[in-house]
């Protein structure tokens, strides 16, 4: 097709993580670029996954939804594979596969061959990407997303994962991951593409807007899976207690999307009852209410690639404290928050007794307004459109 014609593209979008029935939340970030996608060009997900409850007979059954008129979500879900074995993976494999093969045949058949595929989160997804492209002579483009590439992670290891690896992001027309220190950390491990570009995660800015909630203590508000090996929400509650000690005026108010109960023993013992309160998994819309009510947020994170909380954050007109790490370090300054040192409790507790008694000297319109220029579906979806033109052209 001409592709500085004004007719839209058309996107085929494979991703490793999407949400479904059994992991709502897992990859909800690809989700939206995919929708920030579907403002400029037509975006189909195809998307298989295991049915992890095996109570599917059939080896493959597919689901169709039409989000809006440019973004549609094919879902191929395979019969559960309980075999842990290396032969258990081999036929994971063998049905990932060829769930893909339906998918894309359906996909085709409905809708037409795509101009660009676009994979997210290496290494599987790229097969059918790379079929494409040998077949059709269809370009595909990466966004990663995955930790595992920073150094503070070391989970970028195996002999033949590299290798694929490798061939994979060199095959690629383009190599856009979610921050610079990410793009950095892949450069560092030998995966080479002439054509780099940070394209960040995306906040629904129509959603996610700044409005007056009163509320008798200071909140502080923490949103995240409180898995310690990356989150360190204990380091937090270490802080909170310290901060308990000399103050009683501030909650720190808990969004968790996974189990609590390591965390219970502590806030028991301290006495924290008053100033901890957890409040389980919310749906977007509930949490805007919560960073409404906060006057910061807080991420302590060890690592992290981005942080879509932190921009979310930003849309409401609130300023954070987070951990100078991975791509943290894009998106926060000294207009917008404060940075501290990973694991260093002393400079956490600092940072939230100045934000305590200086919140309101940051400047909320000013953040808002950053991640609308930034972090907003327009912004990031017309990132990838000239992406997208630029590769069909090379």
């Amino acid at each position: 097709m001409d592709v500085t014609s004004k007719s839209k593209l058309r996107i085929f979008l494979f991703s490793a993580w999407y949400p479904t029935e059994f992991t709502n939340l897992s990859g909800n970030f690809v989700q939206k670029h995919a929708r920030a996608i579907s403002k400029f060009a037509q975006v189909i997900v195809i998307y298989p996954y295991e049915d992890v409850s095996y109570l599917q007979k059939q080896k493959f059954t597919i689901d169709e939804k039409q989000v809006n008129e440019d973004f549609i979500e094919i879902f191929i879900k395979y019969k559960g594979i309980k075999n842990k074995t290396y032969l258990g993976k081999l036929a994971r494999f063998l049905r990932v596969r060829k769930a893909y093969q339906k998918g894309i045949e359906l996909a085709v058949q409905k809708y037409g061959k795509p101009d660009i595929s676009h994979v997210n989160v290496l290494t599987r997804t790229s097969f059918p990407a790379l079929r494409l492209k040998r077949k059709y002579k269809i370009p595909f483009i990466i966004t990663e997303h995955w930790t595992r590439y920073l150094p503070e992670n070391h989970l970028f290891k195996g002999f033949f994962r590299k290798k694929i690896t490798k061939y994979v992001i060199k095959q690629a027309a383009a190599v856009a991951p979610v921050s610079s220190q990410l793009k950095q950390a892949m450069q560092s491990h030998g995966l080479y593409n002439a054509n780099y570009q940070v394209v960040p995660n995306v906040v629904d800015t129509d959603l996610f807007q700044p409005y007056t909630v009163e509320k008798k203590k200071k909140s502080i508000l923490h949103v995240s899976t409180l898995k310690h090996e990356q989150k360190n929400f204990a380091g937090i509650l270490h802080v909170v207690n310290r901060l308990a000690q000399k103050q009683n005026d501030f909650v720190l108010d808990v969004i968790h999307s996974c189990d609590n109960s390591a965390y219970i023993p502590f806030v028991e013992e301290n006495n924290l009852q008053n100033f901890v309160v957890f409040h389980g998994q919310k749906t977007e819309k509930e949490l805007v209410k919560y960073f409404n009510e906060a006057v910061f947020f807080v991420l302590f994170s060890n690592y992290e690639t981005q942080g879509v909380v932190l921009i979310e954050s930003f849309a409401c007109g609130k300023p954070v404290i987070a951990t100078r790490t991975g791509g943290v370090l894009d998106t926060v300054n000294q207009n917008n928050g404060i940075l501290v040192s990973p694991q260093n409790e002393d400079e956490l507790l600092e940072a939230i007794l100045y934000m305590l008694d200086h919140h309101q000297n940051y400047d909320s319109i000013a953040i808002r307004n950053y991640a609308v220029e930034n972090f907003s579906e327009d912004a990031v979806g017309g990132m990838f459109l000239r992406i997208y033109r630029n590769a069909l052209l090379r």
